[in-house]
C-alpha cells in the first residue's frame, strides 16, 4: 500500500519536474544565443551604413559648430560596422553562399567594399596614411563611399531583412546598444592613441582634417572643387564688382588687414594662414537683402546669410604677400567656420540676393 501511494506521488510530481527541466533547458539555450540574431545583425548594419553615409555627407556641408558631432557619429557607425562584420560573416553571409544566388558574389564584393571604406577612414583618422589630393586615404575613402551608397540601396531592396516593428525587442535593442557602445569606445581609444603616439592628433580639426602648411603660404596645398580650373586672366585686367559697384584691387589691398582663419578642406587637410583681407560688410555699404552671393570667374558660386557680411572677407594675400594663382589670386573669399567648398576662389562678383541662403545645393555640382 505504501509503495502504491509513493508511486502515485511520484507520478503526480512528474509534470512539475518536466516543466522545470524544460524551463532550465530554455534558459540554457537562451544563454547560448547571441544577443543579436542574424536578421538583427542585417538590420543594424543597414541602419549603421545609412547613418555613416549621412553623417559623412553632413560633415562636409556644415560648419565648425556641429561638425564634431557629425564626424563622431560617422566614425562610431563605421567602427561598429567593423565590429559586427564577424557576426555578419557567420550569419547571413554563410547562409547566402549556401543558397547559391546569382548575385551572391555582388554581395561579397559589396561587403569587401564596405570594409575597405572603413579601413581607409581609420588609416586617415590615425594619421598612418594621410595627405593631399588623389590617391590618399581620405580621397579613396570618399570615392568608395560614393560607390557604397547605390549598392547599399540595391542590397536593402533585394534582401528581405528590412526593418520591422517586431525587431525592436529587448534583445535587439540591448545587442545593438552594446555594439554601438563598443564602436564609440573604439573611436575614443583611437583618438587617445593618436595623441599619445604623436600622429598629429593635437593638430587635427574637429572634422578629422590634418594640418598642412599653416602660416607657410608656399606649403599650403593647391586644390579645387571637382573640375574648377584656375582662370588665366591677369590681375591687371581683373574686374571685381561688389553690390553692382566696381572695386579697385589696389585700393582693396590698401584696406586689407591681417585675419587669422583656417581653411578646412573636404579632402582631409586644413591650413591656417594670416590672410590680408577686408570684411564684406564694409564693401557692401547700405546694400541689404536675405543673402549674399559670391561668384567666381569660373562660374562657381555660393550663397551666404546676409547676417554673415562682417564674418566673410575678401582676401588679396596672406602673410604680407600676394595670393598665388592656385590659392585664388587675385582675390578670394575667406569664410571662417565653413568647409573648403565655401571658400570661393577667383572672386569676380559679390551680389545681394533676396533668396534665402539655404535655397541651394548643399555642395555645388559645377
Amino acid at each position: 500500500m505504501w509503495r502504491t501511494q509513493e508511486a502515485i506521488r511520484v507520478a503526480d510530481d512528474a509534470p512539475a519536474r518536466n516543466v522545470d527541466r524544460f524551463a532550465t533547458a530554455r534558459r540554457s539555450e537562451g544563454s547560448r544565443r547571441p544577443r543579436l540574431t542574424h536578421r538583427h545583425v542585417d538590420v543594424v548594419l543597414e541602419v549603421l551604413l545609412t547613418v555613416a553615409l549621412a553623417s559623412g555627407f553632413a560633415s562636409w556641408t556644415i560648419g565648425t559648430g556641429w561638425v564634431r558631432w557629425a564626424t563622431g557619429v560617422h566614425a562610431a557607425s563605421g567602427l561598429t560596422v567593423l565590429i559586427l562584420s564577424g557576426s555578419k560573416l557567420r550569419g547571413s553571409v554563410r547562409t547566402g553562399m549556401r543558397r547559391g544566388r546569382a548575385t551572391r558574389w555582388v554581395s561579397v564584393g559589396f561587403g569587401l567594399l564596405v570594409l575597405a571604406t572603413v579601413a581607409l577612414g581609420l588609416l586617415h583618422a590615425t594619421g598612418l596614411w594621410s595627405g593631399v589630393g588623389v590617391g590618399t586615404a581620405m580621397w579613396t575613402h570618399t570615392l568608395l563611399g560614393v560607390v557604397v551608397a547605390p549598392v547599399l540601396a540595391w542590397h536593402v531592396v533585394s534582401r528581405p531583412s528590412r526593418a520591422r516593428i517586431a525587431d525592436l525587442d529587448r534583445r535587439a535593442v540591448l545587442g545593438a546598444g552594446v555594439a554601438v557602445a563598443a564602436g564609440t569606445g573604439l573611436v575614443l581609444t583611437q583618438e587617445v592613441g593618436v595623441r599619445l603616439a604623436g600622429q598629429g592628433g593635437a593638430e587635427r580639426r574637429p572634422t578629422g582634417s590634418h594640418a598642412v602648411g599653416s602660416f607657410r603660404p608656399e606649403a599650403m596645398p593647391t586644390v579645387s572643387w571637382l573640375d574648377d580650373q584656375a582662370p588665366t586672366t591677369a590681375a591687371a585686367d581683373w574686374v571685381l564688382e561688389v553690390a553692382g559697384r566696381p572695386v579697385d584691387l589696389a585700393a582693396l589691398r590698401r584696406r586689407a588687414r591681417p585675419l587669422e582663419a583656417t581653411v578646412d578642406c573636404t579632402g582631409g587637410w586644413s591650413s591656417t594662414q594670416s590672410w590680408d583681407a577686408v570684411p564684406l560688410g564694409s564693401l557692401l555699404g547700405e546694400a541689404s537683402g536675405r543673402s549674399i552671393r559670391v561668384t567666381s570667374a569660373t562660374g562657381y558660386s555660393r550663397l551666404f546669410p546676409f547676417a554673415d557680411r562682417d564674418v566673410l572677407h575678401l582676401a588679396v594675400g596672406y602673410g604680407g604677400q600676394p595670393l598665388r594663382r592656385g590659392h585664388g589670386a587675385p582675390v578670394r573669399l575667406v569664410a571662417p567656420g565653413r568647409r573648403g567648398p565655401w571658400w570661393v576662389k577667383w572672386v569676380t562678383t559679390v551680389d545681394v540676393d533676396d533668396r534665402p541662403w539655404w535655397l541651394q545645393l548643399p555642395l555645388p555640382l559645377e
